[in-house]
């Protein structure tokens, strides 16, 4: 079985192999889109300037992130005594996991919390759960929350986060180089805005399932590493 999960390891790999992609900055990406929208720079007839074309391939860049959570990042922190929530990091989209001092804790609804506790908003002790409501969604509150200096602990929040918007000389999803295959699709992206907006709908629409059909690609590839990762941890 280990040997077919490391085949399977190999078999990803040969399929998206950043050493064989061409990296893409902004400025590249900003003239590839260019070229697909029908606004060339040679013609000297531009109706795009950079600045709006970085602005899509920057909202293309958002989306797509937001959309395949392929971006995983960790934030510590230590609660504090009598303090019930905690913000969160401005990238941050949603919790993978959260551990407070070495115990995974489980995330609870407001409405479960309702459901399982007498008067719970008011109980202190060392946390054994945390939630995160409409109210505060940029915080995460524990349960129960931290009384005295004895039930305070050292949290580490593992997260998905949101990229970083590109300036001209970046590269696209925080450099990060295993995603290099996937920066073409930004220029994509951006091109059928362009084209949107100059009433060129029907190639508009194949450049924008073009980008649709890397996401999903995009989403896969980052689902199948998951998943096969975690498979050979527990060999």
């Amino acid at each position: 079985m280990r040997n077919a999960l490391l085949y399977g390891a190999l078999i990803l790999a040969s399929i998206i192999n950043p050493a064989v992609c061409h990296s893409k900055t902004a400025s590249e990406l900003t003239a590839l889109a260019r070229n697909l929208g029908r606004d060339p720079s040679a013609t000297g007839r531009v109706r795009f300037t950079d600045a709006q074309i970085l602005d899509f391939i920057n909202e293309g860049q958002r989306d797509s992130v937001a959309s395949t959570f392929c971006i995983l990042k960790e934030y510590t922190f230590d609660t504090v005594q009598g303090t019930v929530f905690y913000s969160l990091p401005t990238d941050y989209i949603r919790i993978d996991r959260l551990i407070s001092d070495d115990v995974r804790l489980e995330e609870k609804s407001v409405l479960k919390l309702d459901q399982e506790y007498t008067e719970w908003e008011a109980n202190v002790g060392i946390p054994t759960a945390y939630y995160i409501n409409f109210a505060s969604r940029t915080k995460v509150g524990f349960y129960p929350y931290p009384g005295s200096v004895t039930s305070t602990t050292t949290v580490k929040v593992e997260y998905y986060a949101q990229v970083t918007d590109m300036t001209a000389s970046s590269t696209p999803f925080n450099s990060i180089t295993e995603f290099t295959p996937f920066h073409q699709m930004l220029a994509y992206y951006a091109a059928a805005q362009m084209l949107y907006i100059d009433g060129f709908s029907n190639s508009a629409d194949r450049y924008l399932q073009r980008y649709v059909s890397y996401k999903t690609e995009f989403a896969g590839y980052c689902r199948n590493k998951t998943i096969l990762l975690d498979k050979l941890a527990t060999k």
